[in-house]
């Protein structure tokens, strides 16, 4: 294969990963809608298990007529179990904190992660972070101040889980790309939904009867809250949680196998607009000026770290 036909393989790849990871999005954008619904119908984590169950069984359908048995086998199965739990960790944060946050609030803090991705590669991989950096990800955080507006009382509990999702999710993606050279995107969703079935089925197994549902705050009740019979209305949204998660997992781990991470990492920030019209559509509710400017600071200090990485790991292939 020539050198031009390898570059418009890659370019073809990359175009490909970066329409798979907008409609993902998409597609995790109206799961988000439903997880706010629940939010004072159900516990949070029997959503989770059913909406697990369902996509358990559609991606096992699916690995089973594509692959056959060999599918559901891996040469790394702890970074897939790792994987999965850093991903139920992002999803149930994420979900507790739209209990109480519009979803124009909740994502920009979610979209911390790239900078809390170079914040730790310093300590943890060693990487230098030069000066301009520093200046990016100091912007980022001010945006993060700016959208959760602390007061005399101090930061809302809902903002600290949006914090940790963006952390947990910083983790999960550079976990999908160590996992994408040897096992495929069926593969890895089919583990990650393996996780989150198990993990959810023990939060349940401790916390299901209700005897901990005693604090007042939104999140804190939607985690604790007893497990319930679901009626037919929410059997049908669980359905749908089921076939949103399959859809969404599967485009965003086939996305980071086929493009470069720094790469795919603007177009992350297209859900943005995503979450403000459905606050809009089903709540009525806008950001405000001052979660739009933060709003700002954060995906600009983010694109800010990602266009100086693909800048310099692009002096490295050259030299």
């Amino acid at each position: 294969m020539t050198r031009e036909s390898l570059a418009h393989q890659n370019n073809g790849n990359t175009l490909a990963g970066i329409a798979l990871l907008i409609l993902g999005l998409f597609v995790f954008s109206v799961q988000d809608v439903i997880m706010k619904f629940f939010s004072d119908q159900m516990a949070v984590q029997e959503v989770i298990f059913a909406r697990g169950i369902v996509t358990l069984a559609l991606i096992s359908a699916a690995l089973f007529i594509t692959q056959g048995p060999r599918g559901f086998t891996t040469k790394k199965p702890f970074l897939n179990c790792l994987r999965g739990f850093f991903s139920f960790i992002c999803f149930s944060t994420f979900s507790m904190a739209l209990a109480v946050l519009p979803l124009a609030d909740a994502m920009p803090i979610y979209y911390t992660a790239p900078l809390f991705v170079v914040v730790f590669a310093g300590p943890f991989l060693g990487e230098i972070v030069g000066f301009r950096i520093w200046i990016a990800i100091v912007a980022g955080f001010i945006g993060v101040v700016l959208v959760a507006q602390p007061n005399a009382d101090g930061i809302e509990p809902a903002m600290v889980l949006a914090i940790i999702s963006a952390i947990a999710y910083s983790a999960q993606i550079l976990l999908t790309r160590l996992l994408g050279s040897t096992d495929s995107a069926l593969s890895m969703t089919f583990y990650l939904t393996l996780m989150f079935v198990l993990f959810s089925g023990l939060t349940g197994l401790a916390f299901g009867s209700g005897w901990m549902d005693q604090f007042d705050h939104p999140s804190a009740a939607y985690l604790f809250r007893a497990w319930s019979f679901p009626s037919m209305h929410q059997t049908l949204l669980f359905l749908a949680l089921g076939l949103t998660g399959t859809v969404g997992f599967y485009c965003i781990s086939q996305a980071y196998r086929y493009g470069q991470a720094n790469q795919m990492a603007p177009f992350e920030y297209s859900s943005l607009p995503f979450a403000v019209l459905w606050g809009w559509m089903f709540w009525g509710s806008l950001p405000t000026v001052t979660t739009l400017l933060g709003s700002i600071l954060i995906v600009g200090g983010g694109l800010f770290v990602v266009s100086l990485e693909i800048r310099n790991s692009s002096k490295k292939e050259l030299a």
